[in-house]
């Protein structure tokens, strides 16, 4: 640019001495001095070029108002650009009626209560993926007594049970995952619990957003022996519709006393719990379906129901889910678990998820549930405590929704005696 005015301005001199009739020998003079200016013009310019591309081109340097090079810029974005942070407030209000349960008075109570996590998520490498889950939260809601006093085989509030009592805030989980082979295979290790691999399901599994009761969420003996602790998970997808994972995990006991249990980060290969799930996952007329078996074994020893003596824990189970219309799905599971050692050996559960049905709601999720919990025979009762629930979500936006919801227990701890419990809860989720 700067070439081209100077050009321009020796057209004009030359086009004025012309017009100014100067004689020829002062007119090639002048010509001279302007083409010699001009070659010095040009001199300046091809230098400063030079030292721009020099200074642009080496590595390691800093650009003039302080900016990183390109190539700099792009590695840190390539590196931390894949960190992502998720979370949510849960809150919620539960109540119940005050029942007679094995010849005890529980009064009728109510309370608010409160969860939130933070979840973090870094991608440090193109395969693998290290995920944190920071947790707080307080409050039992209807739980308040019946949990402690063992009144029902499976309780009314999952969503307290994360809560750390008074540890404040908890890291519960933190763990890195690396995929194979097209992401066929994938290899966790570090800290979680059991059920974030088995006995999951689309429709009864989460307590945030879906069932909030015990029968809904997971398997309750399974449940029972479920525990944040280090663990190692492998997974191997050999054909689409198919996965199988196999998951070691430390354990302390929880199902013994307080004397016999142990840190889960103390002798973590001592009487480890293991499992096993395979689940196929086929499209019928377009409609998702997911069928899962699966096994575990809590390996330390259990007291047992009747007599003297121990028993390994050990369990198998069944989880589905289907898609039979574009806006209902249906969910199963039934389970059976060591009859010599624990209270409820065969547990099942079925129900409903519908979206959308309400006009103008296309967001909306009403759930149906009904389980139920076969009592041990070799106990003083061995009926079926039996659990009902439904639940509307109400979506207001993209990061809100209420949800009411309300539970029936029929049978407690399988007496036809006991009286039949019923639960209330409102329940308000923000996630961002």
């Amino acid at each position: 640019m700067k070439k081209c005015v100077v050009l321009c301005a020796a057209f004009f001199v030359l086009a004025f001495a012309g017009l100014g009739r100067a004689d020829d020998a002062e007119l090639k003079r002048e010509l001279q001095m302007l083409k010699q200016r001009v070659q010095e013009l040009e001199a300046k310019l091809k230098a400063q070029e030079a030292i721009q591309r020099s200074t642009a081109a080496a590595p390691g340097d800093t650009q003039m108002g302080g900016e990183e090079p390109t190539s700099i810029q792009d590695m840190i974005m390539e590196k931390f650009g894949t960190l992502s942070i998720h979370g949510g407030v849960l809150t919620y209000y539960q109540g119940r009626n005050g029942p007679n349960i094995d010849d005890m008075d529980y009064s009728g109570t109510s309370g608010a209560g409160y969860v939130a996590d933070l979840e973090l998520s870094f991608e440090p490498t193109p395969n693998g993926e290290f995920f944190m889950r920071i947790h707080a939260g307080e409050g039992q809601g209807a739980d308040k007594d019946l949990d402690d006093e063992g009144a029902l085989f499976a309780n009314l509030n999952t969503i307290a049970d994360d809560n750390p009592e008074n540890e404040g805030v908890s890291v519960l989980e933190a763990f890195y995952t690396h995929k194979f082979f097209e992401e066929r295979l994938f290899v966790s290790v570090g800290k979680s619990e059991q059920v974030a691999f088995i006995d999951d399901n689309e429709f009864a599994n989460d307590e945030a957003t879906q069932f909030v009761g015990k029968p809904f969420v997971v398997s309750p003996m399974l449940d029972s022996e479920d525990e944040y602790a280090p663990m190692l998970a492998v997974g191997f997808s050999p054909v689409d519709n198919l996965e199988m994972v196999v998951l070691y995990e430390s354990t302390s006991r929880p199902l013994l006393s307080d004397e016999d249990q142990k840190s889960v980060w103390d002798d973590i290969f001592d009487n480890p719990f293991v499992a096993a799930q395979m689940t196929f996952s086929p499209e019928f007329n377009g409609l998702q379906g997911n069928y899962r078996v699966y096994g575990w074994g809590a390996t330390y020893k259990h007291p047992k129901i009747v007599g003297e003596g121990t028993d390994r824990g050990w369990g198998i189970g069944l989880s589905l889910d289907q898609m039979v219309h574009d806006k209902v799905g249906l969910f199963a599971r039934l389970a059976y678990s060591n009859d010599n050692v624990y209270e409820v050996p065969w547990f099942w559960s079925f129900g409903a998820n519908l979206k959308g049905m309400i006009p103008n709601r296309d967001d909306d999720e009403i759930g149906l549930g009904v389980a139920g919990l076969k009592a041990n025979d070799d106990l003083d009762n061995d009926g079926t405590e039996y659990h009902l629930e439904a639940y509307y979500r109400i979506v207001l936006s993209e990061h809100l929704a209420i949800s009411p919801d309300i539970q029936f227990v029929i049978n407690p701890l399988g007496d036809t005696n006991n009286d039949n419990v019923v639960a209330f809860m409102i329940r308000g989720e923000f996630n961002f």
